[in-house]
């Protein structure tokens, strides 16, 4: 439990990290503006997409939330023009609305650009994230045997499909000091997952060297780490 809490702690406080450890998406990702909520067993996080972050200190234009959104390099063009009148929000959605039309029919036109766009994360007690709406991203942390230091992290792709269910995927397992960018078939997310991992080895031992009796907490954004160990303190003090 304690491994799974230091290595996933950016999952719970989803916003925080952002202009840390991926600056590249305050451009477009309106990270301390996200809406947090806890329930009984599991909690949610909504960070809104193609919206700047408020801790920026000079304000991108569409195109630069969407080049930024695409990891596209500036001096390069866009794939998809943001027309006059449209913001890049709006061109986001529809693009993912046709992306997933051939799965889902005319259904994606009943969606919400929250669905197509915004950042959903959640997590169902003790260690299974899955995020929201039509984001496949999963994922999943467990015990790495009796090491207390370290855990398994595990990213799961779910893919809709028609007709006959397809083989399961095959698994890719990283060595511990393998890069993730070495999972080519997480594409951009691998380099998100270099800058989250990037840091977790200073975290860890800032959290063992500290002479605090605790961690502290923000009120509203780190609710969701609040929440967990509250539920970790219940279930150990059961009989």
């Amino acid at each position: 439990i304690e491994a799974n809490w230091k290595i996933a702690q950016e999952a719970f406080a989803e916003a925080y990290h952002v202009s840390a450890t991926h600056p590249q998406a305050s451009a477009y990702l309106g990270d301390t503006n996200s809406q947090i909520d806890c329930w009984e067993n599991f909690a949610r996080s909504v960070t809104p997409s193609l919206t700047p972050s408020p801790l920026l200190a000079w304000a991108p234009t569409e195109d630069d939330m969407l080049r930024a959104m695409l990891d596209v390099r500036i001096g390069d063009p866009l794939p998809v023009a943001v027309p006059s009148g449209k913001t890049a929000r709006e061109v986001a959605a529809d693009n993912a609305r046709d992306r997933w039309r051939p799965a889902f029919g005319d259904r994606v036109d009943t969606w919400t650009d929250a669905e197509m766009v915004d950042n959903l994360t959640y997590t169902v007690f003790p260690n299974f994230h899955p995020w929201g709406a039509l984001n496949r991203i999963v994922y999943r942390f467990r015990p790495n045997g009796n090491d207390h230091r370290s855990s398994i992290m595990e990213v799961l792709y779910p893919s809709p499909f028609r007709g006959e269910r397809p083989p399961p995927a095959k698994v890719h397992q990283l060595a511990a000091d393998e890069p993730w960018s070495n999972a080519s078939e997480l594409g951009l997310l691998a380099k998100v997952f270099e800058q989250d991992t990037f840091n977790m080895k200073q975290v860890q031992r800032g959290l063992e060297a500290t002479r605090k009796p605790g961690v502290t907490l923000a009120s509203y954004q780190e609710s969701k780490v609040r929440w967990l160990n509250h539920k970790i303190d219940q279930w150990l003090a059961k009989p």
